[in-house]
């Protein structure tokens, strides 16, 4: 099926016309009720339903016959929450940031092995090279941005999940492990990271995370410019020091949420 010459995955949409008739009013339902709201017939639904259940997205209860939201969809559900705020409000100060760096400036969250990118904002006109967006993943292993979530992280934190990404790519663990321990040194000095062209050649890297001394978070925000925007050490601690201002701005709406 297409529209407007965009591929559809019916499947998917159906699937997510079920989950989405989940709501505060309606925590537990039958596949005849969802069949109701959806308006798809009830042995789809039931299929549906099935398939949701086999990947954790709902869990059956009244011995099987009714459905209630597993836990894959609530945390998914809390992550996208807990990050709509965030986004928001940084979305101004990113932009100012991007323009001033000729570049683009990001926030992201820790998926995985890799960063996910909440949100990103590019300035004008700027030539990064990157195909990355709201959505896009990185590997922490590699990137200036994977660096700074690491900075933030208590040690063994750090050594538990550096352990997952040797893990998942001992070879890009093998290569860039070096350089990021030089950033990771780095960070209690400045209070920031920095990744020159290590993972993206001729572009750099500052990044930030949002710590504070009583909650964790899981919030990077950086920089990323063409190497001649951030040229010097001098040029790197600017950035650093615009990013750790937005990090102080958006540190009362993280600790409002924990």
């Amino acid at each position: 099926m297409t529209t407007n010459s965009q591929p559809l995955v019916v499947g998917l949409l159906r699937g997510l016309s079920v989950l989405r008739c989940f709501d505060h009013g309606r925590e537990i339902l039958g596949s005849s009720e969802i069949a109701r709201i959806t308006g798809l017939p009830q042995p789809t639904v039931w299929r549906l339903c099935k398939t949701l259940e086999h990947a954790g997205y709902l869990v059956t209860t009244d011995g099987g016959t009714r459905f209630r939201p597993g836990l894959s969809i609530l945390t998914l559900g809390y992550a996208a929450l807990d990050s709509l705020e965030i986004a928001e409000l940084a979305r101004p100060f990113l932009s100012e940031i991007a323009a001033r760096f000729n570049g683009a400036a990001s926030l992201s969250t820790r998926e995985g092995v890799s960063m996910l990118y909440v949100e990103r904002c590019e300035a004008k006109g700027t030539v990064l090279h990157i195909n990355l967006r709201v959505g896009s993943e990185v590997p922490i292993i590699r990137t200036g941005t994977g660096w700074g979530y690491l900075a933030g992280r208590k040690p063994a934190e750090r050594q538990a999940i550096l352990a997952q990404c040797k893990s998942a790519d001992p070879e890009a663990y093998q290569r860039f492990s070096d350089p990021m321990q030089a950033a990771l040194e780095q960070y209690p000095a400045v209070g920031y990271v920095e990744n020159v062209g290590v993972f993206f050649p001729g572009l750099t890297t500052v990044a930030v995370p949002l710590v504070s001394e009583t909650v964790q978070t899981d919030y990077v925000l950086n920089c990323t410019s063409p190497a001649d925007a951030l040229s010097t050490p001098a040029l790197r601690a600017e950035a650093g020091e615009a990013l750790k201002m937005l990090a102080e701005r958006l540190r009362p709406a993280i600790l409002r949420r924990n």
